[in-house]
C-alpha cells in the first residue's frame, strides 16, 4: 500500500474521532481532555488494539492494517458503509495495477444505445464527472444540448457550480441545497480516487474544484465519501416542470476504459406519457 494512502487513512480517522463524542459509544468524558470528540486512546480502547498501534495507524505509519481492525475502528467511529469500504479500499487496494482509463468518448454502439433510449433521458460520464455523451431526451429535459458546452467546462460538478440553467434543473433554490449537492459530488471523487490513488488527472482536477470551489474545498477537507447511488429525485424539465425521476446506473467497460450510462425513468406512469409525447411533437 502507498505512503499517500496510509496518510489520507489518517487524515480521515482523525476527522472522524473528533466528530464522536464519548458518550455515544458509552464512554464518560474524560476531565480536562482538550479533544473535541474522542481520544485516540478512547479508539484503541473500543477497537480492542492498544493506543500505540492505534496512533500509528492516524499517523500514516501502519502496515499490515487488518480487515479485522479496520472494522472494529469503522464500528468505533460509527462510520457508514461507504466510508467503511473508502478506508478498506485505502489499505487493501493494489497501487500496482493497470489504472483504467476513464473515458472522453463514446463508441458508435454506445451512441445507438442512447438514441434508443429516447424518450427516456440517458447520459453517458466517467468516475470524473465529466459528461461524455446524452441523448436528445436528455437534453430536451435540461432545456441546452450538452456536447455544445466546451469539454473542460462539461463536467456534473462544475456546472452544478458554476451554470445556472444546469442548477435550475437540478431543483437548487438555496445555498444549502448547492452545498448538499457538492458535498455529494466530492465525497464520489474520494471514493473513485480511493480505488485509483495513482490517478493524476483526479487529483488535478480536484485541484481544480477546490480553486473554484469554497464549498468543494471545505467537503473535501471534511474528509466526505460517498458510494454511487440509484436514487429518485424530482428535477425541473425545462418544458414539463418538476418531474420525480428513478436513475439508474450501467457500467460499461471496454478493454482498460471505463464510463457508465445513467438511465432517467419517470416514477409516475403519467410522466412516461407526457415525456413520450413530448418528445414526438
Amino acid at each position: 500500500m502507498q505512503t499517500e494512502n496510509l496518510k489520507l487513512l489518517g487524515d480521515f480517522l482523525r476527522v472522524k474521532r473528533d466528530l464522536i463524542q464519548p458518550e455515544s459509544i458509552g464512554l464518560s468524558k474524560a476531565i480536562r481532555s482538550r479533544a473535541k470528540g474522542l481520544r485516540r486512546e478512547d479508539v484503541a480502547y473500543k477497537a480492542g488494539i492498544s493506543t500505540v498501534w492505534y496512533s500509528q495507524i492516524e499517523r500514516g505509519q501502519a502496515l499490515g492494517i487488518s480487515m479485522q481492525v479496520l472494522t472494529a475502528i469503522s464500528e468505533t467511529l460509527q462510520l457508514s458503509t461507504s466510508e467503511h469500504r473508502y478506508i478498506c479500499n485505502l489499505v487493501h487496494s493494489i497501487p500496482d495495477a493497470l489504472p483504467v482509463v476513464q473515458s472522453a468518448t463514446i463508441t458508435s454502439k454506445t451512441e445507438k444505445l442512447l438514441f434508443q433510449l429516447n424518450p427516456l433521458p440517458a447520459l453517458v460520464q466517467n468516475e470524473y464527472l465529466d459528461l461524455i455523451a446524452s441523448n436528445a431526451a436528455f437534453d430536451l429535459m435540461v432545456g441546452f444540448s450538452l456536447m455544445e458546452i466546451e469539454p473542460e467546462k462539461r463536467n456534473y460538478l462544475y456546472l452544478t457550480i458554476a451554470n445556472t440553467d444546469w442548477k435550475k434543473f437540478l431543483n437548487i433554490n438555496s445555498e444549502s441545497q448547492l452545498e448538499r449537492q457538492i458535498y455529494r459530488m466530492a465525497g464520489f471523487l474520494r471514493n473513485a480516487l480511493a480505488a485509483t490513488p495513482n490517478d493524476e488527472k483526479l487529483k488535478l482536477k480536484v485541484e481544480e474544484f477546490t480553486a473554484l470551489s469554497p464549498i468543494f474545498a471545505l467537503a473535501w477537507r471534511h474528509n466526505s465519501v460517498r458510494q454511487l447511488e440509484e436514487i429518485s429525485y424530482t428535477y425541473h424539465h425545462a418544458t414539463m416542470g418538476d418531474i420525480t425521476l428513478d436513475k439508474q446506473i450501467w457500467s460499461n467497460i471496454d478493454g482498460l476504459s471505463n464510463s457508465r450510462l445513467n438511465i432517467y425513468y419517470p416514477c409516475h406512469s403519467d410522466d412516461e406519457q407526457r415525456l413520450t409525447k413530448l418528445f414526438n411533437t
